[in-house]
């Protein structure tokens, strides 16, 4: 069993203590630390579309962020539901949006560090983070597979999967705090929408809008472990709109710099590390390799800017075009399974966005296409993703009807394939109509039809209801579908990549069948002005599933002429069931004291094994406590409970995480903001390196100013 403890002052030469703590009274305190308000979202309908009061809505929307100005923890926060676009393409309030929708604000995203993605989302219902080597993270949503998860920037696809296709955490640390406005989570399959890859769900970065006069910001912050050495990290990011000629042509900006040097955390520094045969490990030049070298969290880079051009030639349209460059490489030495080297990826990025949106009579309309494209450098891969879409959106009686269109051509160079590379194209067309049936009572019918290349026709339909069938109560029922085909790598021969830590290679294998789910979900709301609680139980069918048997007991397919190692191929070989309950509560108390929780349980088997899948815990409980105690000045509590779980072959106890933190805005537009994270300095421990490791005790603060 691989142990969680903390190192509470010095590194000890050998294994760490196992923390001592009590689960049964670590739970009962943790239900009194809740998560922030955003794990269950308030439930005030939005006035209907194209009313006055939308209209009015929006514009104050707009003043607001164009003033940069704070809401506090009154009870008014909790009055006004957030409106997401993910669920359904149209705008609603989360509550009552057909699908299970966490909102992340951007007072959030400034509470805490966020170095990325996993760190704004790990502490949403239904969210656990997966691990890749020398602490990369993935999100895992409600169970399923990282690469089940769909990563949109303002609805627009994010995929580097093919040029990095091991330990991927490239795309979920693109878009720098400043230029977010809110992070939209939708869990359960969602293919009828968004197509494959959204089997487990959806995030949506829903970015900053484009400012009716001049605004800005930059926030600044640094971080470094009280424990092991080195890890310090610094993260700025800088937002700027306004317009150029007044009412015709606006612009934004947005930027980020973040650097994270490599946290080196083992208990036993100064030992050397020792090969196979008992000798220690040199490098190249000779120099001994110790423990205290090796990267327990990689170090890494993220820089990117984005400049975007909006042109309404006329009030009801918008012409966006849009350019985005970024930089992104990981640092660290590694020692795994046998294998020594130095992490050397890095990721060019890309990116140009062209699109119309209109508003007309009848309803709204949205055309656009773009393009990403990815140069790792190093490897000398290449990948560009070319995408064509529109879809409008029509409200007709008690019918809103969207209906839409995409096309998509991924285009993959590289010398691991004999004939230098691959490619896939697939079409699609959907069509969904949320009928309004009665006051209280609206049923949501969907449907994808895809094209692929080599799978031709997939139809991914959905269906759901929600019924309110008294003040402050919201039940929903549904039923998705999703489907994922393989990647290029996973289909063409031509592929070959060594795996098994140098130990053999995989190849690709064209007879692969798209992966299939079917996703169940039923939940109730009940919402109140100051408080609030939920109750959602959720199943998840796959079929289909693709995994690579290699090793002890597999047969290989062939052996690499050249280098004489065994060849595996990826088959489908799975089925599995992922089950379980999430719950959530909140409570405010006037404007000083804020609570929320929430808590998951799941159970994922294997069916064809009869066995549990690994790297998904069983019971997660999240927690936080707000105070603002003066005007300008918060402060927070929180914390995480992650049950045991299976890593690899063996099992992670269960482990907790708290941290605590204040902000005060000086000003209106300047605050400062300070804090630790993982105070009780809890750790896993990994042999192996391939369980997710939480980073030792750590120290932040930072500034934002905004204008």
């Amino acid at each position: 069993m691989r142990a969680v403890h903390r190192d509470d002052v010095s590194p000890s030469p050998s294994r760490g203590p196992r923390l001592s703590v009590s689960w049964k009274w670590m739970g009962s305190a943790l239900l009194l630390t809740m998560t922030p308000a955003w794990a269950q979202d308030a439930a005030t309908p939005p006035p209907p579309p194209g009313s006055e009061a939308a209209a009015q809505q929006g514009e104050q929307a707009e003043a607001t962020a164009a003033e940069g100005e704070d809401t506090t923890l009154g009870d008014d926060v909790f009055q006004m539901a957030p409106v997401v676009v993910t669920a359904t393409r149209t705008e609603q309030d989360a509550a009552s949006a057909p699908a299970s929708v966490t909102v992340v604000t951007q007072e959030d995203l400034k509470r805490a560090p966020v170095g990325d993605l996993t760190d704004a989302i790990r502490l949403a219902p239904g969210i656990s983070l997966t691990a890749g080597s020398q602490g990369r993270r993935g999100i895992s949503i409600r169970g399923m597979d990282s690469s089940y998860t769909l990563i949109l920037i303002d609805g627009k696809r994010v995929n580097s999967m093919e040029a990095v296709f091991r330990h991927n955490d490239f795309d979920i640390g693109l878009i720098p705090t400043e230029g977010i406005e809110r992070i939209e989570v939708v869990r359960g399959a969602m293919s009828s929408l968004y197509g494959s890859e959204a089997l487990g769900g959806v995030i949506n970065i829903i970015t900053k809008p484009i400012a009716p006069k001049w605004t800005g910001g930059i926030d600044l912050k640094a971080q470094t472990p009280t424990v092991g050495a080195n890890g310090e990290e610094l993260r700025s990011s800088v937002f700027l709109s306004g317009p150029l000629i007044k009412d015709t042509l606006s612009m934004k900006i947005t930027g980020g710099f973040n650097h994270r040097q490599a946290w080196n955390g083992a208990t036993n520094p100064g030992s050397p590390v020792l090969n196979a045969d008992g000798v220690p490990l040199t490098r190249d030049d000779g120099s001994v390799v110790n423990y205290g070298d090796l990267a327990t969290i990689e170090g890494r880079n993220d820089h990117n800017g984005r400049l975007s051009l909006n042109w309404t030639p006329t009030s009801q349209q918008t012409i966006t075009a849009e350019y985005g460059r970024a930089y992104q490489n990981r640092i660290g030495e590694y020692y795994i399974g046998g294998s020594y080297g130095d992490a050397d990826a890095v990721v060019h990025r890309n990116d140009a966005v062209l699109g119309h949106k209109g508003k007309w009579d009848w309803g709204n309309s949205e055309v656009r296409g773009y393009w990403e494209g990815l140069d790792t450098g190093v490897d000398g891969l290449t990948q560009n993703n070319i995408v064509a879409e529109a879809n409008a959106t029509a409200y007709l009686g008690i019918n809103t009807l969207t209906v839409g269109g995409e096309a998509r051509w991924i285009d993959l160079e590289s010398d691991e394939f004999t004939s230098g590379g691959a490619s896939v194209h697939q079409q699609a067309v959907y069509a969904q109509d949320e009928l309004s049936l009665l006051d209280n009572l609206t049923l949501l019918l969907g449907a994808r039809l895809d094209n692929h290349e080599n799978f031709g026709l997939n139809l991914t339909p959905r269906a759901y209801a929600v019924y309110s069938p008294i003040q402050h109560l919201t039940l929903k029922a549904g039923v998705g579908t999703g489907f994922k085909a393989p990647t290029l790598r996973q289909l063409s021969t031509e592929s070959l990549v060594t795996s098994c830590r140098g130990r053999c290679g995989i190849i690709g294998n064209p007879d692969l069948d798209p992966e299939k789910s079917t996703n169940f979900e039923v939940s109730a709301n009940w919402t109140m002005s100051s408080w609030g609680l939920s109750a959602t139980v959720f199943q998840n069918n796959i079929r289909n599933l693709i995994d690579t048997p290699r090793g002890t007991g597999v047969e290989p397919v062939g052996t690499d002429p050249e280098t004489g190692l065994p060849l595996y191929v990826p088959r489908n070989v799975n089925r599995a069931r992922l089950r379980g309950v999430e719950a959530t509560a909140s409570k405010s108390f006037s404007n000083v004291v804020r609570l929320s929780a929430n808590y998951t349980f799941l159970e994922s088997r294997d069916l064809d094994n009869d066995v549990q899948l690994p790297n998904r815990p069983k019971h997660t409980l999240n927690g936080q406590v707000d105070v603002m105690p003066l005007t300008g000045l918060k402060a927070f509590v929180r914390g995480q409970y992650v049950g045991t779980q299976l890593g690899g072959t063996e099992e992670v106890e269960a482990y907790a995480l708290f941290d605590a933190g204040a902000s005060y805005d000086i000003s209106k537009n300047f605050g400062v903001n300070a804090g630790v994270l993982n105070i009780a300095n809890t750790r896993t421990e990994d042999e192996e390196g391939y369980v997710f490791q939480e980073r030792g005790r750590t120290l932040y603060a930072g500034v934002n100013a905004r204008f």
